[in-house]
């Protein structure tokens, strides 16, 4: 027991020490994010997580969690099976996964598999489950292929979940932390003429929930704070961080009425110079009925709203 104590406290000596370096960062000019590879993950999977503006590491209790926190698969409820459909851009492109989840007391097993035209995802991920915590790691297989060109590679996640239960004001306090592509996942490129590598970036994201009952459902409020690194160092590289560097901020929120969800979120807020605060806010729904989840969901970025469909099963 006095290990779990220790164990827990030192990760909240960590988590809490990743603040400060975000919100440094935070309203600093930060370097277009197009150059990373894989960059088409970086928003999230999942209807009922996107509704809530991408702020999930601390949640991660659905099928997506091998994606958002492997820490929180033992969570998914017993036998579970689903998937998504994804229409970004006014449907100009179209994504889906399909996935499933098995956990039992404390321990927990999940897999996706994820599609956008000549791009797709292996998720295989495990986690544990303590008195107050829960970890987890997820194995990751990248694959593109083209007519003339393929690329594949192989990287890992990590990530824990510290719950605290207030008893005496009512609610749960959940932190969560995930680092993907621990040491950036190298993408090795092939076809003729081309012998490449491009790497994935390193993101880190930490996160905080709170969340309660109430008399007609539960609620609940999230925040997450991103740092990532978008590729390794450069020999003899003076102002890495300037080029690499970026952060930010997504924030969401949950209500359930019975058996009715309500999601809103508002993904990347931040300072954009004398524009002042910008976000892409996001709108969700969501239904259960005799074991059947359906979500629904509309997010906005520049380029476009998206529009998202998903369902999940439990056995």
């Amino acid at each position: 027991m006095t290990g779990v104590n220790n164990l827990t406290k030192r990760w909240f000596i960590v988590l809490w020490a990743f603040i400060p370096l975000v919100a440094a960062h935070l309203v600093e000019a930060q370097e277009p994010s197009a150059g990373d590879a894989a960059h088409f993950l970086r928003d999230g999977l999942g209807a009922r997580s996107r509704g809530m503006g991408s702020a999930f590491v601390s949640v991660a209790s659905d099928l997506t969690a091998s994606y958002w926190n492997p820490a929180g698969v033992p969570s998914v409820s017993g036998f579970c099976i689903g998937g998504t459909y994804e229409g970004r851009f006014e449907g100009l492109v179209s994504a889906q996964y399909l996935a499933g989840a098995y956990s039992q007391e404390d321990w927990g097993v999940g897999i996706i598999w994820y599609a956008l035209d000549i791009y797709s995802v292996g998720f295989l991920a495990i986690g544990i489950r303590g008195k107050n915590f829960q970890m987890g790691a997820t194995a990751k297989i990248y694959k593109f292929a083209s007519t003339t060109q393929s690329a594949d590679g192989f990287g890992f996640d990590g990530g824990i979940l510290i719950f605290h239960r207030f008893e005496e004001m009512g609610f749960n306090l959940t932190l969560g932390f995930v680092s993907r592509d621990i040491g950036w996942t190298a993408i090795r490129w092939r076809g003729p003429g081309i012998d490449m590598v491009a790497h994935v970036a390193w993101v880190n994201r930490l996160g905080v929930s709170v969340s309660s009952e109430w008399a007609f459902g539960s609620w609940l409020i999230s925040a997450d704070l991103e740092v990532a690194l978008k590729r390794p160092p450069r020999p003899g590289e003076t102002d890495y961080l300037s080029k690499t560097l970026q952060t930010r901020v997504d924030l969401g929120a949950e209500f359930w009425l019975q058996v009715f969800a309500l999601r809103i979120g508002f993904a990347d807020v931040g300072s954009r110079g004398f524009a002042g605060i910008f976000a892409c806010p996001s709108f969700g729904v969501g239904v259960k009925w005799a074991g059947l989840e359906l979500d629904a969901a509309r997010t906005t970025s520049p380029l476009g709203s998206t529009y998202l469909l998903s369902a999940e099963f439990v056995f």
